[in-house]
């Protein structure tokens, strides 16, 4: 009984009925051990017989020292193999313990492709996830999209995107510390390609681009040429845009995207504290914490900008008590962690860039074009710090083109 190969010819697997009638091998070994006249059932931690062999001697050799207070009962009180809402549950819960704990929206974000992924491949239950199902949930979600006519490379980024998020939730670290809490699972995810179909990065044309600079100010100050403009339905209702009348709010926020390169949420959030002078004049903005505002890289940035720019948003401040750059008050974030407050504002500085070319996530196309003008003109390190990026891959990828071709001046013509 002191050896691995007794307990390894004592493993079992135990099994469950899943709603559809199969039976469903849970991967992890079970053994029985006996103390005292009393036999118990135990969980072991291993889907590996090897090692379920080696813990089961450990525990039985700890068992005849100290008795059953040594074997964790909290392993039998968990379920056999929790739903996928439990276990989003417990994965939520186990993130309040992580080194560096994610973003409320990470965490939703994480759990909903988990969901969605287990819906397309028709399992409730954390157990019945491994590579096969998850390859079956690829299918189902391909043969869905096309009936939609969807573009095979918009079909296979947002798989990339959700078979990735959906991973995060199994995590090594997220592992070892439900492991601790009593709950181990293998990574069902290892082995799951999850290849994207990269675009090449494209910055907008020099005309867009000519025409939002030339015609800002309508949107500051109001273009009396002007008329109602429909911009957008919600529900069965139009939501009116009235471009006759300023818009500075709006302003502030093309200012933010277009010169500091600032994600929505960020523009949003951006305080009037975030505007730095030093002692040589030279104008920051730095992006950082606040209490509905956590950075996305979790790192306060610093980002230096023209000093005409920082005259105009100063000149913008009219409502002395707002703290916000872009106005109004803070509201309470949503259940996921986070929440536009000025929604109004982001979608009147989208309609206009729309009604000038820039159509789809026109903000964020700005980011864009600020990282491809700084790569460009400066470096893609430096693009990189200044956008926020952990790495310069991330700008390389999504942010950073060419704006113009460098002027080459290595050439001798000679005689």
């Amino acid at each position: 009984m002191a050896t691995v190969a007794y307990w390894r010819e004592r493993l079992y697997n135990n099994t469950y009925k899943a709603r559809d009638g199969r039976t469903v091998i849970m991967p992890e070994y079970y053994v029985r051990l006996r103390h005292d006249g009393v036999t118990k059932q135990v969980r072991l931690d291993y889907s590996e017989k090897e090692k379920a062999a080696e813990q089961a001697l450990q525990k039985f050799l700890r068992l005849e020292k100290e008795g059953w207070q040594v074997i964790n009962s909290r392993l039998s009180r968990l379920p056999a193999s929790p739903t996928i809402d439990e276990f989003c549950e417990f994965y939520a819960e186990t993130t309040t313990s992580f080194e560096r704990s994610p973003r409320k929206i990470s965490i939703t974000t994480y759990c909903r492709c988990l969901r969605q992924i287990a819906a397309f491949a028709g399992v409730k239950r954390i157990r019945e996830l491994n590579k096969e199902v998850i390859e079956q949930a690829r299918d189902s979600y391909r043969t869905k999209a096309r009936k939609q006519y969807r573009s095979n490379s918009g079909i296979q980024n947002t798989l990339a995107k959700m078979l990735r998020n959906a991973a995060a939730c199994f995590s090594v670290e997220a592992r070892a510390i439900m492991q601790r809490r009593g709950f181990t699972t293998d990574n069902p995810f290892a082995g799951i390609r999850r290849t994207q179909d990269i675009q090449p990065v494209k910055v907008l044309p020099l005309a867009v681009m000519e025409r939002i600079y030339k015609e800002a100010y309508l949107l500051r100050d109001g273009d009396p040429r002007a008329p109602k403009i429909k911009t957008r339905r919600k529900g069965t209702s139009w939501r009116i845009n009235d471009w006759r009348i300023s818009h500075p709010d709006a302003y502030a926020a093309l200012l933010l995207a277009i010169s500091a390169g600032l994600r929505a949420n960020e523009a949003d959030k951006a305080r009037w504290s975030w505007l730095k002078l030093n002692s040589k004049g030279d104008c920051f903005i730095d992006v950082g914490e606040e209490s509905d505002f956590k950075p996305k890289s979790g790192m306060m940035r610093r980002i230096k900008i023209q000093q005409d720019v920082y005259d105009a948003l100063i000149a913008l401040r009219s409502d002395k008590t707002s703290p916000y750059i872009t106005g109004g008050i803070e509201r309470k974030p949503s259940a996921s962690g986070e929440g536009y407050r000025q929604h109004s504002t982001l979608r009147t500085v989208s309609a206009w860039l729309g009604l000038r070319g820039v159509k789809v996530h026109a903000l964020h196309r700005l980011r864009g074009q600020f990282g491809s003008e700084v790569a460009t003109n400066v470096g893609l390190f430096a693009a990189q710090k200044l956008l926020g990026h952990a790495s310069p891959t991330t700008t390389a990828k999504y942010y950073a083109a060419q704006t113009e071709l460098p002027t080459l001046t290595h050439v001798r013509i000679m005689g």
